[in-house]
């Protein structure tokens, strides 16, 4: 059986502890496919064209984008680890889109869809937001029945 691993990246150190632990806990795995996942906030198309105050916003638009790519980049170093660990080239994945509806959701659709049998994620100690609503770890194993395994790495 193919065990299907999805690594929700958000470029936080814990982020790293989350690829290190799956590169540690199956690496002797036989068959093994990983998808590194990114969800971000899109960059508005925006006509900048005769328009004094949106052409001040030009700058901050391409400073996102940069940024977005520089992310884009940086994911490859991570999927490089993973490599790095054993794992073939092309059994390792970068999967990096736009939030659709919120990352808890995003994250519970891809895993339903493609399959997934093993997610890991990282937990963010001290987290204020998650005080105030529910954690993207608790959403996934509540959501999980039992389907999924669910390694939450601190």
């Amino acid at each position: 059986m193919v065990v299907k691993i999805l690594i929700p990246y958000n470029f936080k150190p814990n982020d790293e502890k989350a690829v290190h632990y799956t590169g540690q806990r199956y690496r002797r795995e036989k068959e093994v496919e990983i998808t590194l996942f990114h969800a971000f906030a899109s960059v508005p198309e925006i006509n900048v064209k005769n328009n004094t105050i949106m052409e001040k916003m030009k700058l901050n638009i391409y400073y996102l984008r940069q940024q977005r790519e520089e992310r884009r980049q940086a994911m490859e170093k991570v999927r490089g680890v993973l490599v790095d660990y054993g794992f073939a080239s092309q059994n390792v994945h970068c999967l990096f889109q736009p939030i659709k509806t919120d990352i808890a959701a995003d994250i519970i659709q891809l895993w339903k869809l493609e399959n997934f049998n093993v997610v890991v994620l990282n937990r963010n100690p001290g987290n204020i937001l998650n005080y105030f609503s529910r954690s993207i770890s608790k959403r996934l194993t509540q959501c999980s029945d039992g389907v999924i395994n669910v390694h939450i790495v601190n």
